[in-house]
C-alpha cells in the first residue's frame, strides 16, 4: 500500500476513534441501548411514615416494622411482578401460596385464634399511580382500611416492585407475634433536642389472656431502663399509654429499653432509639439490637381462659381500584430496610454538548495531522510524479 493510501487509512481511523469517544462522553455509562437507571427515594420509609401517620391520627400506638413480614412481603411483590395474579386472587402467589403460608415461610410466629389459624393480614395494590393513590384507595377500602388501623395486629412488612410495563407493586403484610410489645419514643421521632421525652407503650391487645407458660398477656406493669438488664432503682409502675423518660444529656443516639409484666409474673422486654440533639456526642452511647430483642420470660401456670380477640382477621373482600387494581382483598418492628424505587434519568442537553465539543476537537487535530504528512520537506506538498 503507498504511503498516501497509509496517511489516509491511518486518519479515518483516528477521526472513527475520536468521534466515538465523543459519543461516550456525550451518552449515559450502560448499554448503548438502555437508558441509565439510577436509585431514588425510599418507599419503604415512606410507606411506613404514612400509614402510622395515619394511625396516630386515629389515636393508635403505630406499627412496628417487622423484617420477617418484610420478607414475605417482598416475595409476593416480586412474583406478582414477574408473574402477574394467579388464579385472579390477589394474594394468591404463582407457587400457590398463600399470604398467611408465606408469613410463616419467611419465620415469623404469628398469633394464632382458638381455631389455630394465623392472625394476619395483607394489603396488596398496584397500578400507574404510587403511594398516595394506593394510600387513597386503602381508606376508602374497609377491608384495607382496618388492616391499616387494626388494633389487634402490632407489626407491619412492607414489599415494593416495579413490573415490565412499569406498574407499581405494594405489599404490606400485617400481624402479632406472642411477647413482642412495640415501644416508639416521642411517637417514633427520629430525633429530639430534649432530654425528656415520652414512651408510648402498646399492649397484648390480640390475645389479652396470652397463650402457654412463656407467653404473656395484657401487661399490667412496666417499668424502664437505660440499658437492658433492670436493677432494683427500676421501680414498677401501673401500665399506661405514654410512660415518662429523661434521656441521659449526651448528644447522639440514646436507648430505652421496656419490661412488660402481666398478672401472672410473665414478662418480656422491648427497646427504641432516638437520637439527641444539641449537646455534645456521647462516646459509648449503647445501641440496642436492630431487631426485638429476646424477651425475659418468668414461667407461671398459664390461665385456662381465652377470650375473643380483638383483631379483625383477614377480610375476603375483593374490590377493584382504579386505574389498573386487580381486585385486592385484604392481608409484621422495629427496624428500617429501604428499598429503592428504580426512576429513568433522561440524558442532559449538557452532557451531548461536551461530548460533540470533543469530537469536534479530535477531527480537528487529525485533519491537521493529515495535512502535515502531506507536506515534503521544507514545506513543499508530497505528491506522486507524473
Amino acid at each position: 500500500m503507498s504511503k498516501s493510501r497509509l496517511v489516509r487509512a491511518a486518519a479515518v481511523g483516528l477521526v472513527l476513534t475520536v468521534a466515538a469517544v465523543g459519543y461516550v462522553l456525550a451518552r449515559p455509562s450502560g448499554d448503548l441501548a438502555a437508558p441509565l437507571w439510577v436509585f431514588q427515594g425510599d418507599e419503604v420509609d415512606a410507606w411506613l411514615a404514612a400509614i402510622n401517620q395515619v394511625r396516630l391520627q386515629e389515636g393508635l400506638a403505630p406499627y412496628g416494622y417487622n423484617l420477617l413480614l418484610s420478607a414475605a412481603a417482598q416475595r409476593h411483590a416480586d412474583d406478582v411482578a414477574a408473574n402477574g395474579f394467579a388464579y385472579s386472587d390477589v394474594h394468591r402467589g404463582s407457587d400457590g401460596s398463600t399470604s398467611k403460608e408465606r408469613i410463616e415461610d419467611a419465620g415469623y410466629q404469628a398469633w394464632t385464634w382458638s381455631s389455630g389459624i394465623p392472625i394476619t393480614g395483607e394489603n396488596v395494590w398496584t397500578g400507574f399511580g404510587g403511594i398516595e393513590d394506593a394510600m387513597t384507595f386503602f381508606m376508602n377500602s374497609e377491608p384495607h382500611r382496618k388492616n391499616l388501623l387494626n388494633t389487634g395486629h402490632r407489626e407491619i412488612g412492607i414489599g415494593v416492585a416495579v413490573d415490565d410495563p412499569g406498574r407499581d407493586i405494594f405489599v404490606l403484610d400485617f400481624a402479632v407475634q406472642p411477647n413482642v410489645l412495640p415501644i416508639f419514643i416521642q411517637d417514633g421521632a427520629e430525633t429530639t433536642d430534649s432530654t425528656e421525652v415520652e414512651i408510648r407503650l402498646t399492649n397484648e391487645d390480640a390475645r389479652v389472656n396470652g397463650g402457654t407458660a412463656d407467653q404473656m398477656g395484657q401487661a399490667t406493669e412496666v417499668r424502664a431502663g437505660g440499658k437492658p438488664t433492670f436493677g432494683d432503682d427500676a421501680a414498677w409502675q401501673a401500665w399506661e399509654s405514654y410512660l415518662e423518660w429523661t434521656l441521659a444529656e449526651l448528644g447522639g443516639e440514646q436507648a430505652v429499653w421496656v419490661e412488660f409484666r402481666d398478672q401472672l409474673g410473665r414478662t418480656s422486654v422491648s427497646s427504641d432509639t432516638i437520637v439527641l440533639v444539641g449537646l455534645p456526642a456521647a462516646t459509648d452511647t449503647a445501641v440496642p439490637p436492630t431487631d426485638t430483642p429476646e424477651p425475659t420470660i418468668t414461667l407461671t401456670p398459664s390461665p385456662t381462659a381465652t377470650p375473643t380477640p380483638t383483631a379483625t382477621p383477614e377480610p375476603t373482600a375483593t374490590p377493584t381500584p382504579t386505574p389498573t387494581l386487580g381486585p385486592p382483598t385484604a392481608t409484621p418492628f422495629p427496624t428500617w430496610t429501604p428499598l429503592p424505587r428504580l426512576v429513568v434519568r433522561e440524558l442532559d442537553a449538557s452532557d451531548a454538548h461536551v461530548g460533540l465539543v470533543v469530537g469536534l476537537q479530535g477531527v480537528a487535530a487529525v485533519l491537521g495531522l493529515f495535512v502535515a504528512l502531506r507536506r515534503g520537506p521544507g514545506g513543499r506538498q508530497a505528491g506522486r510524479s507524473k
